[in-house]
This record gives C-alpha cells, sequence and structure tokens, in this order.
C-alpha cells in the first residue's frame, strides 16, 4: 500500500471525525444555553476526535494540520481537566477549527499533499492560542491581529473543490479572479504526487452501512443452511437418475461461489493496518530518540470490515505507549543488560470465530505500586488496594486520564489512549488481556470476535448433541476399544498413545453440564486436540465428517458459556455447538498465554 493510498483512505476518517466534532461541540452550546452541567464523557469525546486527527496526521506529514489540532486540543485538555463546558468564546473558535479542517483535507484529498497554513490560517491558530491564555489565566501578548473572516461558508467551494480534482496539479490556495486566472502552485520536490500518475483521479468509493453487510451474511449464512437442507435430504439421495443430480451439483456450486463473494466483501487481510503502524514506530523512534524494530507477523490474517475500521485506532494508542512508556532509552537498556535496539512485535491469527492481535515489547514493564499510586492520587481509584489482583491493577491503565508520564510530548502522555483501546475493543464484545514483567517486557493480546463467518469445521456427536471443533485444531481420532485410561488424582484420565500421554476429558467435564450428556458408545472415539505444543483428547461417539459451517454469536444467558464461543445449524436442522478451544486449553492444562 503506497503512501497515496493510505493518506486518501484517512481523509474520509478524519472528515468522519471533525463531523462528530462539530456535532459534540453544537450540544454543547445547547448545553451552556439551558444552564447545563460539566458532561465528562462528551468533552473527553471531544478531546479524542482532535487527539485521533492530530495523531494520524502526524503520521502522514501534515504538519499544518497537527499544529491547528494541537492548539485545539491543548484548549479541550484545559476544560476537561478543569471540568467546564467551552464559553461562546471558545465554541466559536473550535467550530471555526472544524470549518478550516474540512477545508484543508479536502485540499489533502485533491493535492495529495500538505496543505500550506494560509493567514486566515495562522489567525485562527492565534485565536485559540488566545483563548488557552484566557483559560489558563495568563497576560495577554499585545500583538496586532486582522479581522478574521474565514468563518463564515464560501459561495461554490464545493464546486470549486470538485474542479480542482480534474487538475493535473491542483492548487491549495486557488485564488480565481474574475476573468478566470489564477496561479496554480507546483507541488514540493518532496511531495507524495511522486509516488502516483499524474493521470490518477481522486478515488471513488461507495459506502456500505455495515447494517447492510450484516444483512447480507445473515442471509448467506440461510442460504447456505438452506442448501444443506436440500443436498443432504433422504428423499434427494433416492434420486440418482436423470439430470437432478446435476442440477443439485450446480446450485452447490453456485452458493458455494456466492458465499465466497459474500465474505470477500466484508474480510480483508489485516497488512493494510499492520504497514501503518510500520511507518509509526519508525516516525516514533525518531520522534523519542530511541532505537525500535518492528516485528510483523500474521498479516495475511483475515478480518471482517468492521473489525477493521475499529482496531486500528487501539493498535496505533498501544504502539505509541511501548515506543514512550515501554522501551528504555539507548542509554537505560545498555544499563540493564538489553540490547540498545528495543523490540516490539505485532502479529495477528485467527481462531475459530475470533482475531487475536498480540503486541508485545521488551521494555521495562509496567510498575504495579506506580500505577496503583498515581490512580490513587489523582482520585480515579477510591477503594481498598489490598484486594486488587495484578491484573485488575493492570486494568487501571484504561481508565480516562491516567497517566504516569512525567511530562507530556506529542507522543503520549496526556492521559488519552488506552481508555479508547478498552472502549473500541468493548465495542466489538471482545476483550483485551495484559501481561507484564517488571524489567523484562509487556504483552496486550486483543481477543476479538467474529460476529458472523464461515469456517471448515469437524462435527462430533454425543449422544444426541453435536458440536463443532476448528478442523485445523485437530490433531487425530483415537479408536478406545483396545485402551485403557490411567486415572491419577482427583479422577482424571490419560490414554498412552504411541508413548505419549494425553490427558482425556469428556464433554461433560468441558461443557460442566448439570444434566451429563449420555454416550451410547462404551468404547467412544478420542478426538485429540493440539494447541501450541500441546495435546488432550475429547471423548465422542461419532466423527459426522467436515463442513463449512456459518458461525453465529451466543447471545443472552448463552454468552457466559463456558468453553463455547458461537453456534452453527447443521444441514439437518440441528443445532451445533462451537467448542472455544484456547478456553479449553486454559482452563484444563492452564496454556494459552
Amino acid at each position: 500500500m503506497s503512501k497515496v493510498d493510505i493518506l486518501l483512505e484517512f481523509v474520509p476518517e478524519a472528515l468522519d471525525y471533525i463531523q462528530e466534532a462539530e456535532s459534540i461541540i453544537l450540544k454543547m452550546e445547547e448545553m451552556v444555553s439551558a444552564g447545563g452541567e460539566h458532561d465528562t464523557e462528551l468533552i473527553h469525546t471531544l478531546f479524542r476526535c482532535f487527539h485521533t486527527i492530530k495523531s494520524s496526521s502526524g503520521l502522514l506529514k501534515l504538519e499544518g494540520i497537527v499544529k491547528l489540532t494541537h492548539e485545539a486540543e491543548t484548549l479541550l485538555d484545559i476544560l476537561r481537566k478543569d471540568s467546564k463546558l467551552p464559553n461562546v468564546e471558545s465554541s466559536q473558535v473550535l467550530l471555526s477549527t472544524c470549518d478550516l479542517l474540512k477545508k484543508l483535507f479536502y485540499q489533502v484529498e485533491s493535492t495529495r499533499t500538505d496543505p500550506v497554513l494560509d493567514e486566515n490560517s495562522l489567525t485562527l491558530i492565534g485565536l485559540l492560542q488566545e483563548q488557552i491564555r484566557l483559560l489558563k489565566k495568563e497576560p495577554e501578548i499585545p500583538k496586532k491581529k486582522k479581522a478574521f473572516e474565514i468563518f463564515e461558508d464560501e459561495p461554490g467551494i464545493q464546486t470549486e473543490i470538485q474542479n480542482e480534482n480534474n487538475n493535473e496539479y491542483p492548487s491549495v490556495n486557488s485564488n480565481v479572479s474574475k476573468n478566470g486566472n489564477g496561479k496554480i502552485r507546483q507541488p514540493k520536490e518532496n511531495s507524495l504526487l511522486r509516488e502516483t500518475s499524474v493521470t490518477q483521479s481522486v478515488r471513488k468509493e461507495i459506502k456500505v452501512a455495515n447494517e447492510k453487510l450484516d444483512a447480507l451474511m445473515d442471509m448467506m449464512g440461510e442460504l447456505v443452511i438452506a442448501e444443506s437442507n436440500v443436498t443432504q435430504h433422504p428423499m434427494v439421495k433416492t434420486l440418482k437418475e436423470g439430470s437432478f443430480p446435476q442440477a443439485l451439483n450446480l446450485l452447490r456450486k453456485i452458493v458455494f461461489d456466492m458465499q465466497e463473494v459474500v465474505l470477500s466483501t466484508r474480510m480483508i487481510p489485516v497488512s493494510g493496518v499492520f504497514q501503518r503502524m510500520a511507518r509509526l514506530v519508525r516516525d516514533l523512534q525518531k520522534k523519542s530518540f530511541k532505537k525500535v524494530t518492528l516485528h510483523i507477523d500474521g498479516e495475511e490474517t483475515q478480518i471482517d470490515k468492521s473489525i477493521v475500521d475499529l482496531i486500528a485506532d487501539p493498535i496505533i494508542h498501544i504502539l505509541r505507549n511501548s515506543v514512550d512508556h515501554g522501551i528504555e532509552t539507548i542509554e537505560e537498556r545498555l544499563l540493564a543488560g538489553k540490547p540498545e535496539t528495543g523490540n516490539i512485535y505485532l502479529s495477528a491469527r485467527q481462531s475459530v470465530n475470533e482475531v487475536w492481535i498480540f503486541i508485545r515489547d521488551d521494555g521495562r514493564g509496567l510498575d504495579k505500586e506506580k500505577i496503583l499510586k498515581k490512580a490513587i492520587d489523582t482520585g480515579l481509584f477510591s477503594g481498598d488496594p489490598n484486594l486488587l489482583s495484578e491484573k485488575e491493577i493492570f486494568n487501571l491503565i484504561f481508565l480516562p486520564g491516567l497517566s504516569t508520564a512525567k511530562e507530556i510530548t506529542d507522543i503520549s502522555g496526556r492521559g488519552v489512549g488506552m481508555d479508547i483501546v478498552k472502549q473500541n475493543i468493548e465495542k466489538l464484545g471482545g476483550k483485551i488481556d495484559i501481561f507484564s514483567t517488571l524489567g523484562k517486557e509487556t504483552s496486550f493480546i486483543l481477543r476479538l470476535p467474529l460476529t458472523l463467518g464461515i469456517m471448515e469445521g469437524t462435527v462430533v456427536r454425543v449422544g444426541t448433541s453435536f458440536f463443532t471443533i476448528q478442523t485445523v485444531e485437530l490433531k487425530e481420532f483415537v479408536g478406545l476399544r483396545d485402551k485403557s485410561p490411567t486415572v491419577l488424582e482427583e479422577e482424571k484420565e490419560v490414554y498412552e498413545i504411541r508413548g505419549k500421554f494425553i490427558p482425556s476429558f469428556s464433554m461433560n467435564q468441558i461443557l460442566n453440564h448439570k444434566s451429563p450428556l449420555v454416550y451410547d458408545n462404551k468404547k467412544p472415539l478420542l478426538i485429540v486436540l493440539e494447541y501450541e505444543e500441546q495435546m488432550l483428547g475429547i471423548k465422542v461417539d461419532e466423527v459426522m465428517g467436515n463442513h463449512n459451517v456459518v458461525i453465529k454469536p451466543l447471545q443472552g444467558k448463552l454468552e457466559e458459556a463456558e468453553n463455547v464461543n458461537g453456534f452453527t445449524i447443521l444441514g439437518n436442522g440441528d443445532v451445533s455447538l462451537i467448542l472455544d478451544i484456547r478456553s479449553i486449553f486454559q482452563r484444563f492444562l492452564g496454556s494459552a498465554k
């Protein structure tokens, strides 16, 4: 993915953030007019809009936009810390900032380069700085100011932008005179235009609401189930003559092709996101004067587009913190006996209906005492600290406004970011785990569910119940007719298979059923699962075969079911639970970190 592609992808995202910020500012103006109280979440959300625009703009070298959003961010940081709503003057300046940002991003889209701040833009920055001084109650610095007139709508601006899109080298400041002549500014030598053909036009895309894609995927899943009901019907199997079998094969092929197309509309590799992170880390190490290497693995992992839209921002914030807080300076690493170059490992992989994103650094680790002290001193935690586990202390970093940084930088330190990470992951119904060893490393594991998908699974039967296991998790099937288990303490069983002792569990133990499942086979099969070089076996009555199954999420009280993370409907109409192999290994063997 080229720099131009990344830049053009960011423009619509930035415009969405600007639109959200404008709506919040207008809502806060109404609150001020009505004499309302301070809304903490609202001011936090507004701050995050400008913070995200600034962070991504810095990555893309849009220095003018960074300069503008930094002042707006500083203004909002004061307001949120003082628990104040913006007054009339501050609101007007912030709205004007939104107007200017829209204009600048339209210029970015048409020129594919960093827009130059004109005199009106610099005047707006001065007004932001004036509001900051007033809020800080600092004396005003006397200086001459010119009239500020960019707040009002300019007639025909959309037409002008559209016309610029058709120019080979469009102008950033297109001052068109009455006779139609205006001078065209040539791009800088280091412009991103060098990366693309001069005949390339602005990319046109059609945005489709996620709700429509969800509905399409759901209908596709029902179609797969209906096709299985037809092709596997007992009566159909008796019709072997004539052209009917060929018609069924054609139906099966069409359904399969449609399935692939529908999946492709939502599933994209994480490589695009990961490549952006490589550029981010390279930029951050220069700003922090540290040496950092980013190691990427699993970038071919496919992930739902709706998830991609939300994981980029959490990954950015975690990486920024890893570089700024996690990785030590060169001198500190050498004193600790570490190589001067720090390492960050970013990887992804898919398991059943989850995508796991791993982010690990070999830095200084999380200091539990420091985190806890900061949370208490800032009033973010007021309970009994002795009752907190290590995991709960680590989770304090997700509190809004918590930061252990000694000073604020343009990388991090304002106490914003990690709360966004948790917020976005929870929007997906996902989870985030933290593991850290002081002085050695910190790991973040993002567990993101695929709300609906299709996978190749192996269906097994226990009594009249059916269960599905992702085929890649299976190692082998072993008949137990001539084998007897070795019983250990607490009635645990192990089977010796080719010199290896495999712990064995029944489906009753796996699911923790109150009413045990009844096995109709006195000598059941043992399905051997392998995960991270460990193995365990589950006893079943029968292996039904491999199928492409539609994964559906558990809802309501079923979400709390242990060792299960979805279900599917089989061709005969039976429901089959999908086993969560990672959780099973974690529970019974203590693995799957």
